[in-house]
């Protein structure tokens, strides 16, 4: 029996921030097809400030991908959807080595 492991990725957003608009739908939409089994977290920076505070997070869009809990790949600023899905390709297939 093969163990998964588990993928998270986490969306840092805010309000007031023109590019999170923009990139937040396609890519979660092209995560929750690509990778059905990888859990999303939308975070509102002005929501959950102590979150992000811990997370280390200064700007934003940030994406942070999480393999059993433990920070693989953190994006920000300006990164694009497929960057994200190439590094979410690898964990998934490194998944199978484990």
């Amino acid at each position: 029996m093969t163990e998964t492991r588990t993928i998270d990725l986490i969306y840092f957003t805010g309000k007031t921030c023109g590019v999170c608009k923009v990139l937040k739908p396609k890519l979660l939409e092209a995560v929750k097809e690509n990778f059905p089994n990888v859990n999303i977290r939308v975070v509102d920076v002005e929501e959950e400030v102590e979150f992000t505070g811990q997370s280390m997070v200064f700007t934003l869009p940030v994406v942070i991908i999480k393999a059993d809990d433990k920070e693989m790949y953190r994006f920000a600023r300006s990164f694009s959807v497929y960057e994200v899905l190439q590094k979410l390709k690898r964990l998934s297939e490194d998944q199978s080595n484990f």
